[in-house]
């Protein structure tokens, strides 16, 4: 069992244990999960954007929940462990979006003699 899974099943055991302590058994309808399928989400992290992508299946007395990403991926992410935010829907493309214009730079020519503040090149 490689580390990540391992620390899953952790999780899920530690919360089944949890549920069972205080009375709400994983699936129950006491609680509804704070997300629905077809929910655009973002999952970040100490303020860096790791996943977004549509929510495929949720997993009811958890934080649980499947996310179907922009490559086609999925991702089984915990609520607890990012931040994840509710959004509209994906950003627009970037071929839809109109192209802005380059920025432009001026060329300083360079001379192979010094020139002075007072704008003669006399060395001596």
């Amino acid at each position: 069992m490689s580390i990540a899974n391992r620390d899953l099943f952790q999780a899920l055991k530690t919360q089944a244990t949890l549920a069972q302590a205080f009375g709400a058994m994983p699936g129950s309808q006491e609680e509804p999960h704070p997300l629905s399928e077809g929910d655009y989400v973002e999952a970040w992290h100490n303020g860096r954007l790791y996943h977004q992508g549509t929510v495929v299946k949720t997993v009811a007395g958890t934080d649980l929940f499947w996310l179907n990403d922009h490559a086609g991926n999925r991702r089984l992410l915990d609520m607890d462990s990012m931040e994840i935010v509710t959004v509209d829907g994906p950003a627009p493309e970037t071929a839809t979006q109109s192209p802005r214009p380059a920025p432009t730079a001026t060329v300083t020519p360079i001379s192979a003699y010094p020139t002075f503040h007072d704008g003669s090149q006399q060395i001596a």
